[in-house]
């Protein structure tokens, strides 16, 4: 601790910084002044992904699947047995399960995306300075920041002496050995400090383990312009990747509020077969109610293709018509994926209409207009679902 020597060793007091000439003292006020308004910027990016941590919209799915309504549905949905419904386990009940299904699924899907984006925003394991070790640090995006020595003039003896003070060491190696042989394990799992044990010498292992801390945070010496470089490309990075969770978000968001509301009111509909106080509600015609299930889960289908690419259509609402309206290459997959399903679950509930209409004796003007409904609903799905991967494929899009 008496010398500089970690800092030196890990540092090398700016290796890049001798060849690049001597900055003027106007270039460094304007270093300055830019990394002060880049780190209210890169402050405001953050806050609005936290808001995304923070925020519980997605988080109104879970109490369906975790309370007795979505597990309610599937029973009436499957096997409950009334007058006018097709047979309990019968084929045309499993074939309503794939929209209840796709319906809690896809918002699901969505919520995992978001969580990964979200991770993908927060951490990296690039390296944030020229390295030829080849180390990966997965680390948080925002790197530590060193004073830079180079702008130093007359103070970096004191500056070095100050970070060899025991207090500094203290901050970033626990005194503990259990703690010390914790942070060693973490260091050689990716091939740092390899040959490092407890046994070296006390100051010196306190030493590696304090600079591997400032390797692992990226707490590099580096040079105003090698420091504003830097911000350059994490400003660009992390306007890139909110750009994408900001649209994942939406997407996600307007899926579950789809889901909610046909889980809500399917379970409704199916409840009104179930009698009040043991006495069955004769008004209520089964026909009318499983037909009306399935326009339910039908509309969900055609809902779904068509508000996964609204937030895209919202992007271009103040530009012209002309400009095609195309979906980031990084929610392009989860898009195309919703847009098939929308249509397989729209085509599953018209065959399970089609089959139930075939299979009743009697059917009232009422039930076969209900199943047109279910035909319009399955042509507008898929001719809204066409017209996007068509739009996603003109002017030659190359994956």
């Amino acid at each position: 601790m008496g010398n500089s020597g970690g800092f030196v060793v890990n540092h090398a007091i700016d290796l890049q910084s001798a060849d690049s000439g001597a900055v003027s003292e106007r270039d460094l006020q304007e270093y300055r002044a830019y990394l002060q308004r880049a780190e209210t910027r890169l402050s405001t990016l953050h806050r609005v992904a936290g808001a995304f941590i923070s925020g519980a919209g997605l988080l109104t799915l879970l109490p369906l699947l975790l309370s007795g309504t979505f597990s309610g549905l599937l029973a009436l949905i499957l096997f409950y047995p009334s007058p006018g419904m097709p047979a309990p386990a019968s084929i045309q009940r499993w074939l309503t399960l794939v929209p209840v299904l796709a319906s809690i699924t896809m918002p699901l899907a969505a919520l995992y995306l978001l969580i990964r984006d979200l991770i993908l925003f927060y951490f990296t394991a690039r390296t944030f300075k020229r390295e030829g070790k080849g180390l990966i640090y997965p680390r948080f995006v925002l790197s530590g920041i060193m004073v830079s020595e180079s702008s130093l003039d007359g103070s970096l003896e004191m500056l070095r002496r100050a970070r060899d003070d025991e207090y500094v060491q203290d901050l970033l190696v626990p005194s503990p050995a259990k703690l010390r042989r914790r942070m060693m394990k973490d260091a050689q799992s990716i091939g740092d400090l390899t040959s490092l044990t407890l046994n070296d010498n006390e100051a010196y292992v306190a030493d590696s383990l304090q600079q591997y801390v400032l390797r692992q945070t990226a707490s590099h010496i580096r040079t105003l312009p090698e420091e504003a470089a830097k911000m350059e490309a994490s400003i660009a990075r992390h306007l890139r990747f909110l750009r994408g969770l900001v649209l994942r978000y939406a997407k996600a968001f307007l899926l579950t509020i789809a889901t909610t509301v046909v889980t809500i009111a399917a379970s409704g509909v199916l409840t009104l077969l179930r009698p009040v106080d043991d006495v069955r509600l004769e008004a209520v015609n089964p026909q009318y109610v499983w037909l009306s299930t399935l326009i339910i889960y039908g509309g969900w289908g055609l809902v779904a293709v068509v508000i996964v690419r609204r937030p895209v259509f919202w992007l271009y609402a103040d530009t012209s018509n002309t400009k095609t309206k195309r979906t980031p290459q990084s929610l392009l997959n989860f898009e195309r994926a919703t847009l098939a399903i929308g249509v397989i679950s729209s085509l599953a509930i018209v065959i399970d209409a089609v089959m139930y209409v075939a299979s009743s004796e009697n059917i009232s003007p009422v039930a076969a207009i209900m199943t047109l409904v279910l035909l319009a609903i399955l042509i507008a799905t898929i001719g809204y679902a066409v017209q996007a991967f068509a739009t996603e494929r003109t002017d030659g899009r190359r994956r």
